[in-house]
């Protein structure tokens, strides 16, 4: 009860604080505001055709009339900053009350303006924030379109995100787990119709140029002309969604994960047989942590009680290893099109924008295991689809123990039910149970 009624008295708060229209000149815009003027504002002359042909001429019709009377000046009081300060502040610590209600907290907040003359992805997910559309490619791979219908395998697009000075990470990546994935594909367990390490631009020269010279090697880079920064990962994460729906959307799954994660191909390609690649649903493993914030808390997880009050995140994953259905990827652009960036981008993507998209967040903890030894003992192996690696030299290691499980080089020796122990079949397909 008392939860309730904190979350009413919350949602009350906010219905107020949101029909305000503040006067913030002087007022220090937060990190979410300055992402969005950095990259997107200046961008907003970049256009692609809109995705909302199924949208129906009603739906259109009423969508406009509700964002006409979402903007009305009947919405807006003007109030002084010390009051909206004090609404605010009474919102702190209470339960996080939605995504739609997040975003007009921001635009309260910060000012932020809805773009004009930037076309619409789904007009019912309401007024354009930021412009998703607008991103370049200083070095692109080839559309993987063609491709997709070369076979009757399930299709599949890997993206790698990857830090520009992280060359020897590619490297060992190519040399491990990624030419493993490939020879699956070869042998008809996949068609991986393309697969690119996703990079922003370098601080300095001398690393772009040898990222070009990388690329002329390797073929598979894929840089988006933004800063890549941690903070910046959000934007990175939309250039990605922005380049699947144009040039891969009719893929069945996209495996979207950082370059410090290991991949047990066998595992993977067994959970992407058990999928349904029309569903609604994204994958990943579920992160339970609340905001860290506080004088004695700093790092790249600190957020102030001004840019997120509220005493929890939406759920969402691990961006370390998510995957994501083709058919997911235009609506879940359309929802970044209409929701404040946030700095965190597996909070944005796969908390606020999922939830936008109405897509379903299906859990299951062996997906993504963000511990394992340093030499991964074999029944991680048998048992985990991904798992974090602190070093090239881990990622190494964990290659070789997983080749030499599945080459009966070592053994799982499992403790069953009745106390008997029994040694696990490196062919086994196991069943990796989702959340429904």
């Amino acid at each position: 009860m008392v939860t309730v009624l904190r979350l009413r008295i919350g949602v009350l708060l906010l219905s107020f604080a949101i029909v305000v229209y503040v006067s913030l000149g002087a007022f220090q815009t937060d990190v979410t505001h300055g992402i969005h003027d950095a990259f997107i504002r200046n961008h907003s002359q970049f256009y692609v055709q809109p995705l909302n042909t199924y949208v129906n001429s009603t739906n259109i019709i009423r969508s406009v009339q509700n964002e006409q009377m979402w903007l009305s000046d009947q919405n807006f009081t003007v109030i002084q900053r010390e009051f909206y300060l004090y609404l605010a502040s009474r919102l702190r610590d209470t339960p996080y009350p939605g995504v739609e209600n997040f975003t007009r907290y921001v635009i309260a907040q910060s000012g932020l303006k809805p773009l004009t003359g930037v076309k619409k992805l789904r007009p019912d997910f309401g007024p354009v924030l930021n412009d998703v559309t607008f991103y370049r490619y200083p070095i692109a791979i080839q559309s993987c379109q063609s491709r997709i219908f070369s076979n009757n395998a399930t299709t599949l697009f890997v993206a790698i995100i990857s830090a520009p000075s992280y060359f020897h990470k590619r490297k060992i990546i190519r040399q491990t787990w990624l030419r493993d994935l490939k020879m699956r594909s070869d042998l008809g367990s996949v068609n991986l119709v393309g697969y690119a390490f996703v990079v922003g631009l370098p601080e300095n020269e001398e690393i772009q140029k040898q990222i070009e010279e990388e690329n002329e090697t390797y073929r598979d880079i894929l840089q988006i002309e933004m800063i890549d920064h941690y903070y910046n990962l959000t934007v990175k994460v939309v250039g990605l969604l922005n380049w699947m729906n144009d040039y891969c959307s009719q893929v069945d799954f996209v495996l979207k994960i950082d370059d410090d994660v290991y991949v047990n191909t066998k595992n993977f390609l067994t959970v992407i047989r058990s999928l349904n690649a029309s569903e609604q649903s994204n994958y990943g493993s579920i992160v339970d942590s609340p905001p860290l914030r506080g004088t004695l808390v700093k790092g790249k997880w600190y957020i102030s009680w001004d840019d997120w009050p509220w005493s929890n995140y939406p759920m969402y994953f691990s961006g370390a290893a998510v995957i994501l259905p083709g058919c997911t990827i235009a609506p879940l652009l359309a929802a970044a099109q209409t929701i404040p960036y946030l700095p965190f981008d597996d909070t944005f993507l796969t908390g606020l924008c999922t939830s936008k998209a109405g897509i379903k967040v299906r859990d299951s903890y062996w997906l993504f295991v963000a511990w394992v030894e340093d030499v991964p003992n074999p029944c991680d192996v048998y048992t985990t689809v991904t798992w974090l690696t602190v070093s090239v030299e881990h990622l190494n290691r964990s290659h070789w123990a997983t080749k030499d499980f599945y080459e009966n080089l070592t053994q799982c020796i499992l403790e069953e039910s009745d106390g008997t122990n029994r040694t696990a079949d490196p062919m086994e397909d196991l069943v990796f149970s989702f959340s429904v």
